[in-house]
């Protein structure tokens, strides 16, 4: 049986993935008039940058071609790539848009929207998305029903890795993946302010900063999937100080921008 607390934590995390973008884009418009279509010009960044242009390269790499598979086998070269990636293609993908489809939207509310919009969609498709499909497959668990779903061998070895991981995963470490979120979109919304800032001084060395900072943050994570960091909540400790960290120069970067 999955625990009561794990799918509690389950919900909370969910919640947070799809209710904190929300309301920090409600926020942003109403305390500081941000425009809700920048929000969404930040989403779409995320969507077409990390989700389609990394995800496809992603898919070569890691699994399409052999001596890129193997050689990402060891955790130093696929921390190095895996961080790298993810920091040149939304932090390149961030100025591209700023860039052309923001001219006139360089002001720090319009970096505040753009963050909310990017970190928003990535909360939603990461953590939203994934709480929903293990909720269900905790109901399944206990009522009795998802033997039912194994209906072949090929579904037998996707799912019951996962019918593994909820029984047996601490019901605190189900809320850390909201945690996260809250962490990951302050830093989300900082590096959006790097990068429009890169684009209003015509600065280019901000990018820079900008993919390395992105690279950084993502450190943590990447070593906790290749078993470096073995517990989840050291990785939250982590991530929550880079979070603290942006937070306090989103409230600095507003003079940048008078």
């Amino acid at each position: 049986m999955v625990s009561q607390g794990a799918i509690a934590s389950m919900i909370i995390s969910g919640v947070i993935a799809f209710l904190l973008p929300i309301g920090l884009m409600i926020w942003f418009r109403r305390k500081y008039h941000a425009p809700i279509k920048v929000f969404f010009i930040g989403a779409l960044t995320f969507f077409v940058f990390a989700q389609l242009l990394e995800g496809g390269v992603h898919v070569y790499v890691l699994q399409m071609n052999e001596t890129t598979k193997e050689v990402m086998k060891h955790p130093v070269w696929y921390a190095i790539y895996g961080c790298l990636m993810a920091g040149i293609f939304e932090e390149c993908g961030r100025y591209i848009m700023m860039r052309f489809l923001m001219k006139r939207r360089l002001s720090w509310a319009d970096g505040l929207a753009f963050g909310a919009g990017h970190g928003g969609l990535e909360a939603i498709l990461i953590t939203g998305l994934s709480s929903i499909t293990l909720i269900v497959y905790a109901f399944a668990i206990n009522s009795g029903t998802f033997e039912q779903l194994l209906m072949n061998h090929d579904v037998k070895q996707a799912l019951m890795p996962i019918q593994a991981q909820l029984l047996n995963t601490p019901s605190y470490e189900w809320l850390l993946g909201g945690i996260e979120r809250i962490s990951a979109l302050s830093v989300q919304i900082g590096l959006s302010l790097l990068v429009l800032y890169a684009v209003k001084s015509r600065r280019p060395l901000f990018l820079l900063y900008s993919i390395l900072l992105h690279g950084l943050f993502n450190v943590p994570a990447v070593l906790y999937q290749k078993g470096v960091i073995e517990h989840a909540a050291a990785v939250e400790l982590i991530v929550a100080g880079i979070a603290a960290a942006s937070v306090v120069w989103i409230v600095k970067a507003k003079r940048l921008f008078q």
